[in-house]
Formats: C-alpha cells, structure tokens, sequence
C-alpha cells in the first residue's frame, strides 16, 4: 500500500557552471511507489537522481527525508540503495563472493546472500563467475548489491539501459517483485513503453523543468483515449461514426485507437448491440504527455 511522502523534493536546482540543468524542481516520493523520472536525454534526470540519492552534495533548495533535511541526516546514505549504469564486480568472483565481500565492507548480514540473489531469479547463477554473466545479469547482480543494506529506498538510474528485451522483461520482473516485497523505488528511464506497468507515479522533465508531477491511476481517469479491438473493425467504425466529438487515432484489421470525450459506459451503450465487439480499454500514452 502507497502511505504517505517517504521523500520530499522542494525547488531543487542545480547549476553546472553557468548552465542550469535543473530549475525549481518539487515533487514527492511516495512510501511504497515506483516513481518514474522521465525525461529526454538531457533533461536533467541523472542529475536530479544524483542529487536526491545523496551523491552530489552541492545543490539549492532542500529534500527531505522521512520529514528530516538530508543535509543534516547523517545516516541518510546508509538508508538510501543506488544502481548506477555498468556496476563495478571482481570479475574473477563469483557472484556470491562478490556480495559476501561486499557485505563484510558494509557490515551486512552474511545470510542475505542468498536470499537476495534468488530475489532478483540469480540463484541458480550464484557460483558462477561474473565474468561469465550477460550485461542483464550484471545489472540484476548490481541491483542486489544496492539492497544489501536493506535500504529504505532504491534509486535506480536507466535500469534497462542496453538490456536486450528479454533483460528488460527480467529488469522490469525484479522490479515489480522488489516494490510488492515493500520497496519504494525511484527509477529514471527515456524508454516509455513499460512505465505505465511498471510505475505508480511519474514525473516529466524537460530542459531542467518540471511538467508533470502525477500518479498513473488520475492519468488512466483523465485519458480520452480507447483500444477496441473486433472481429469486425468497420461495424465499429460505422458506429463510431453516428457520434460526436470522436476522433480516430490509429486503425489495424482488428483494433481501432479512438480519441472521445465520451467515457466508457456511454461509448459501450452506443456500440453494444455489435456483437463482433470483444474488448474496449482506455488507453494511456506515456509519449503524448511530453508534448
């Protein structure tokens, strides 16, 4: 269950030099989401992600965690889990080594080994050497060693960065996993497809700016777009036609979009008598929340 701010992020701003990456940026995580950072290449999601996570330490504006500025929380980073893109491991290890070594630095419970790795599906992978392990494993690997310390909250930056799809399956698998175990996660991504499925709530950036600060549920309540899909389109079609108000977004043989102020029951009041109709769902498009 999603409880109240776990993080609360008030007009932060940052500046590389003279260039300003990000600009007043305020939002809140929510204990126990997914929050997506989504944004362009460029639009300051790395850094906003750095700067919450505790890893660069000159910013303006203020975060709070657990209602506590993280300037003045010195245990904050021991509470906080990050994956960065290309994990660092001792090739030569095995997976288990490089946590078992990992956790002695960290003062980490030993016994977590084991039931981390099976919580990310490497369990079976657990003595092999890392240098034998694909870029989706080595991210998975990468993930437990953020988790170690049994954080309050796991960053994670472009996780699915350069996965091939079944990585991206297996990343968006562990993910889910992670958040039903209590995990909250803040993630960063470009790649839109899955976030809807994947995430509670997002954020938009553009140029530094923030555009949009909402939960994936008030975004479905607020679409006016529809997938139907039929064994017979242009019975539909022809239905679609006697109303107002509608527009056809995208049509296959067996599946038309439609844009329609009208909303669900009343769409299926008018195209009910159509028996060919199977299936009508709202459809949510990530893509055009950025225009």
């Amino acid at each position: 269950m999603i409880n109240s701010s776990l993080v609360k992020i008030e007009k932060v701003s940052k500046y590389f030099g003279k260039a300003r990456v990000l600009n007043d940026v305020s939002f809140e995580i929510p204990k126990g989401s997914v929050l997506g950072i989504l944004g362009p290449n460029g639009s300051g999601k790395s850094t906003l992600m750095r700067i919450i996570a505790g890893l660069i330490k000159s910013w303006d504006g203020n975060i709070y965690f657990k209602g506590k500025p993280i300037v003045e929380n010195s245990m904050y980073l021991h509470r906080v889990g990050f994956l960065i893109e290309n994990p660092a491991f001792y090739e030569h290890l095995t997976a288990t080594e490089n946590l078992i070594m990992l956790s002695r630095l960290t003062n980490s419970p030993l016994d977590n080994v084991e039931r981390l790795l099976e919580k990310v599906d490497l369990d079976d992978s657990a003595n092999k050497l890392v240098k034998k392990f694909s870029y989706g494993m080595k991210q998975r690997l990468g993930i437990v060693q953020a988790i170690l310390n049994n954080p309050d909250i796991l960053f994670l930056d472009e996780p699915s960065n350069g996965l091939d799809p079944h990585g991206i399956v297996q990343m968006n698998k562990t993910i889910i996993e992670l958040n039903k175990q209590g995990k909250t996660i803040c993630l960063s991504t470009h790649v839109v497809e899955h976030v809807k499925d994947l995430c509670s709530h997002i954020v938009i950036l553009k140029e530094g700016n923030l555009v949009l600060d909402d939960s994936i549920e008030n975004l479905f309540k607020r679409t006016t777009k529809y997938d139907i899909k039929s064994n017979d389109i242009e019975s539909i079609k022809d239905k679609l036609s006697q109303l107002e108000n509608l527009t056809i977004v995208e049509e296959t043989d067996k599946r038309i979009t439609i844009d329609s102020k009208l909303n669900l029951s009343e769409l299926l009041k008018n195209i009910s008598e159509n028996n060919n109709l199977y299936s009508i769902n709202k459809k949510l498009d990530i893509q055009d929340l950025f225009s």
